[in-house]
């Protein structure tokens, strides 16, 4: 006899989970979109002959980056990958950390990239807050060894 109940229910969990994370995956999404819109500028500026500092164009270089691993490692999260969450929980507070202390250094970075980096901090706060969340890990439980079934 076969259980009819298996499929609903991680049917159901899967529902679920795409459910969390969609907030997060907007938020990191918005943050790609911020941060690929800043290379754009700076792109824009080197066309009409304005001079970017090599500091600005590695830091947004990274940050653009940061936003592709963590919006990738989001949506496998989502799609169910334990592993991908736990990921997401270590990196997207550390994205936040980084981007306080560069925006915290006088002087490092002009005002109006300090804003760029500031707001791409501010879309990965909640995120980093969302995935962490007690309810979040109810959606990932984790394997049972065969050891102990």
């Amino acid at each position: 006899m076969t259980n009819t109940n298996a499929p609903q229910v991680s049917t159901g969990i899967a529902a679920l989970r795409r459910a969390a994370f969609r907030p997060v995956l907007l938020l990191l999404t918005g943050f790609l979109v911020v941060s690929a819109a800043m290379i754009a500028v700076l792109v824009a500026m080197v066309v009409n002959h304005a001079s970017v500092d090599t500091a600005i164009w590695i830091r947004c270089s990274l940050v653009l980056a940061s936003a592709v691993v963590l919006l990738l490692i989001a949506a496998s999260a989502a799609r169910g990958s334990r592993a991908a969450w736990i990921r997401l929980r270590i990196i997207s507070p550390i994205v936040v950390v980084a981007v306080i202390v560069i925006v915290s250094i006088p002087g490092f970075l002009p005002d109006w990239v300090r804003l760029e980096q500031a707001v791409c901090g501010l879309l990965v706060l909640p995120a980093a807050i969302i995935v962490n969340l007690p309810r979040m890990g109810r959606l990932f439980p984790k394997a049972v060894s065969s050891a102990t079934a």
